[in-house]
């Protein structure tokens, strides 16, 4: 196919447009068009409406010369008047290559009057309208296109898509020239035969709202959930193979779901002593594969979740909050099962770069700006090094890194050797190593080393042009900390680590609560931009339910139970779970996230909250219910992209449950809080559990019960050994 088809497809998605587009000019002289009354141009499309609005997609394009809307019914109904077709662009937040394509627009002058005197230009926070965000995956299944963003997409003042076209942020350059050719045949189609375009978008429109309400009864749930929810899980360690260094399926990000769901396998001692094997085997590869490479950036400590090519050897270098905490409670759950405490150390770097970077003024955790450094920026050859470090400390560093005159990127990596010379960071070697080879102890080197890491860090930060530093709390952020704080008490027994997560929740429900209804940011503005979807309740519900078991105070169950009710009266809808609660929609779409599309879904995260409420008593409402706890066969063939509801399924079906007396001794409620999160579901005692106060009885998923009264018992019945 020519880039020409390719091209064409892309814009036009269905067939039916492209009849518009071929045969419209046609039309206009056969048929006569009649008058209508002239365009109202309301004085909001004059001018840019998104300065004042929250989030780092809205306030990068605060001084933007497009006259940028919101994402509102109000915003179609004055593209109604003016006769004009909507211009959405689609972006998430955390991936910064948005603001290049946005720049390029606008930095064109002919194209920026062509998008403010033809459309109404609507900027999409997909992060925060996260339905809008799901939708670019089926917008682009009808072109056979990956989900790529941004995606410019253009709509009837009816909210219905006539064409799409996603436009990869780090392909600038052909920005202005895609738009082009779009703008040409869609605004000629429009002028032509406008009822004819309304009319076939709405059929379109129509015909994809059918589609996604059958998706959940085309993924079939498993008749033995059990059973197969363990063959998903050897599926998962199938697809890691130990020669190649590969795993299949997981793409160029950091695997967290898979680490998060092996460890917790590992973990299991109701799963087979073979898969638990399997599980730990695989763990301890992919460790021996990420902890030395550069997704671990040796200078500040942080992690980079996305790669380019096909091993770890070059980083994607661009960073968020979200996804380095998700990454946090991953790790910890692969310290816990393997014992590694190199892998520790990671996640409490990770965790402290998060801190000194994410948390805003006001003691929440903000987003992060999401800008994409340079490659070469972060790339290093041996004569930089060599100006930046003492000669003393050069050589260990070279041989701790791997540094190469001729560059250390495979040439898989880099084929065209773009970056020649160069190489990444990644220490091939702990500081108690390195000291070794140099004669010092651990205690007298470390200082060294760190003072090496400062001075190229700072040259680091030299090249690169100085970033604004996002200082609006974000919801979702927040409360995916919270869950880190409580994993790095589990894993540490730190209970500085606890404490930050009890304060931090407490904090989040003042700043994004408004009575029952949760906000994206703490700033309150149009439901429609950040009105809380149902991944926010999900991480809100999580996050709550992480503080409980690591406190062992159920008092803020409450809270966990009105948001279950709250979730369940806004999204569970006519047979499946919605995504855009109604106060919020602006476009008729069921939208529903079974897909671990950017993260984890809602529905992974609700099945396994609804597992761990059902265990202390508290079920979600039966409608909600039904439809969390399926487990679609799909898991089975694509596991990867499903690691969620494994998880959920693992800890449904095959996790012990603990329920604590009213007097157990302190050391032992220690051990109980400092179990690995969501492995082993928690519960006080009643006077239905007929125990001692001062014991613990194990619940087991076969139906047997132990009684333990000692941290030691404790521990062996629980906790299988690394």
């Amino acid at each position: 196919m020519s880039m020409n088809d390719d091209f064409r497809r892309a814009v036009l998605g269905l067939g039916g447009v492209a009849v518009v587009l071929s045969t419209a000019s046609c039309r206009e002289r056969e048929v006569a068009v009649e008058e209508g009354p002239p365009p109202v141009i309301a004085a909001e499309l004059n001018s840019n409406q998104v300065a004042d609005l929250p989030g780092e997609v809205y306030r990068s394009q605060a001084g933007s010369p497009v006259c940028w809307q919101p994402w509102s019914k109000e915003s179609f109904e004055r593209a109604r008047a003016a006769q004009r077709m909507v211009l959405a662009v689609i972006a998430l937040p955390q991936y910064g290559g948005f603001q290049k394509v946005l720049e390029e627009l606008q930095a064109n002058p002919t194209l920026l009057a062509t998008i403010n005197d033809n459309y109404v230009p609507v900027l999409v926070d997909g992060d925060a309208a996260r339905e809008m965000g799901l939708l670019t995956a089926d917008l682009a299944a009808e072109i056979n296109r990956s989900v790529q963003l941004p995606m410019f997409v253009w709509l009837t003042p009816d909210r219905n898509p006539v064409a799409w076209i996603p436009v990869p942020g780090g392909e600038t350059g052909k920005v202005c020239e895609l738009f082009d050719k779009s703008h040409a045949m869609v605004i000629e189609s429009w002028g032509n035969n406008r009822e004819y375009v309304n009319a076939n978008s709405a059929m379109d429109s129509a015909n994809r709202l059918e589609r996604m309400k059958k998706r959940r009864n085309v993924d079939i749930a498993s008749k033995e959930p059990a059973e197969d929810v363990v063959r998903s899980i050897r599926q998962l360690t199938s697809l890691y193979d130990p020669v190649s260094r590969s795993f299949d399926e997981a793409g160029g990000l950091f695997p967290t779901g898979g680490l998060e769901t092996l460890s917790s396998a590992a973990l299991c001692q109701a799963l087979p002593a073979e898969v638990r094997a399997r599980c730990l085997r695989t763990v301890r590869e992919l460790m021996i594969d990420l902890l030395p490479s550069p997704m671990f950036d040796p200078l500040d400590g942080g992690l980079y979740t996305a790669r380019r090519g096909g091993d770890w050897s070059l980083p994607a270098f661009e960073r968020d909050a979200n996804r380095q905490a998700l990454a946090v409670v991953a790790l910890c759950l692969a310290y816990q099962a393997t014992g590694d405490e190199v892998v520790l150390d990671r996640a409490m770097g990770v965790l402290a770069y998060l801190e000194s970077h994410y948390a805003t003024s006001d003691g929440l955790f903000a987003l992060g700006a999401g800008v994409t450094t340079p490659i070469r920026a972060s790339l290093w050859t041996l004569e930089e090094v060599n100006a930046v470090l003492p000669a003393e400390d050069v050589s260990w560093w070279v041989a701790a890194t791997r540094m190469h005159g001729l560059g250390n990127l495979p040439s898989e990596v880099d084929p065209q050797r773009d970056f020649f010379r160069c190489n990444s960071f990644g220490m091939k070697e702990s500081v108690p190593q390195i000291a070794a080879r140099l004669g010092l102890s651990p205690e007298e080197f470390k200082p060294r080393y760190e003072a090496a890491c400062k001075r190229l860090l700072e040259a680091r930060q030299a090249r690169t042009p100085g970033r604004r530093k996002d200082q609006q709390a974000h919801a979702p952020t927040t409360f995916r900390m919270v869950s880190a704080y409580a994993a790095a008490f589990t894993a540490t027994g730190d209970e500085s680590y606890r404490d930050r997560a009890v304060a931090l929740l407490n904090k989040a429900r003042k700043a994004f609560s408004d009575g029952r209804e949760l906000w994206q940011y703490s700033q309150r503005t149009i439901p429609s931009v950040s009105v809380g979807r149902a991944f926010l309740y999900s991480l809100a519900l999580q996050a709550s339910l992480d503080v409980c078991d690591v406190t062992g105070d159920e008092s803020g169950l409450s809270w966990a139970d009105d948001l279950a009710t709250t979730a369940a009266e806004l999204f569970a809808k006519d047979g499946f779970l919605k995504e855009c609660p109604d106060s919020a929609q602006v476009m008729d779409l069921p939208v529903t996230d079974l897909t671990m599309l950017f993260d984890e879904s809602s529905a992974g995260l609700i099945s396994a909250n609804e597992s761990r409420m059902a265990v202390r008593g508290r079920p979600l409402v039966e409608s909600f219910t039904a439809q969390a706890i399926a487990l679609p066969l799909v898991t089975l063939k694509s596991p990867i992209l499903h690691t969620d509801l494994i998880v959920a399924t693992l800890a449904r079906h095959h996790a012990p449950a603990v329920v604590v007396g009213g007097e157990v001794p302190a050391e032992l409620n220690t051990a109980i809080a400092r179990l690995p999160l969501r492995v082993v579901n928690r519960r006080s005692a009643t006077a239905k559990d007929e125990m001692p106060a001062t014991a613990v009885k194990i619940l087991r998923p076969d139906g047997s019960t132990q009684l333990v009264e000692t941290v030691e018992s404790f521990q062996q019945a629980l906790l299988p050994a690394p």
